[in-house]
């Protein structure tokens, strides 16, 4: 079984001046295999405090900044156990955003989950098969009612996944 630690918006430093100590927290007390951003870092130093706490995979986002854009791609697919899952951060408005969101993965191996971001909503739902996971920002009010970022376990073909 691995457990999979999911963050995307954290829009650091326009949104808060570093990661906040809950997301540190939580990654760490579910003891996480592997952390999946999906977009929007906006700086390294939040990739640097992740991989602190678990091997980093990542993506960029629209509003990354070039050193970011220079070490992530802007889609990513990873085999985990037996589950392939697409990356991306998103695009464009909520109407939609679903339906580009897969479109991302039409050249690639059909992914079993995509985790998306840009909305900066929590959002699971599943979709042609395939489970579309937004873990929403953990440091944005100000188009967020909360702040989240979620939890993914996966054993083989099955998953389960949570928002803290």
């Amino acid at each position: 079984m691995k457990i999979l630690g999911l963050i995307s918006d954290t829009h650091i430093p326009s949104r808060q001046k570093k990661l906040p100590n809950s997301v540190i927290k939580s990654f760490s007390e579910v003891s996480v295999d592997l952390i999946i951003h999906a977009g929007d870092l906006e700086e390294l130093s939040v990739a640097s405090a992740l991989e602190e706490i678990a091997p980093l995979k990542a993506v960029q986002g629209n509003m990354c900044n070039s050193s970011v854009k220079k070490r992530y791609p802007k889609k990513e697919i990873i085999s985990i156990e037996d589950l392939v899952i697409g990356v991306t951060h998103g695009s464009g408005s909520p109407t939609g955003y679903h339906k580009r969101v897969i479109s991302e993965f039409n050249k690639d191996p059909r992914p079993d989950i995509i985790v998306s971001g840009h909305t900066h909503q929590p959002n699971a739902k599943i979709e042609n098969n395939i489970l579309l996971i937004n873990p929403g920002t953990p440091t944005d009010r100000y188009f967020a009612s909360r702040n989240t970022i979620a939890v993914l376990e996966i054993d083989g073909k099955d998953y389960k996944y949570y928002f803290i």
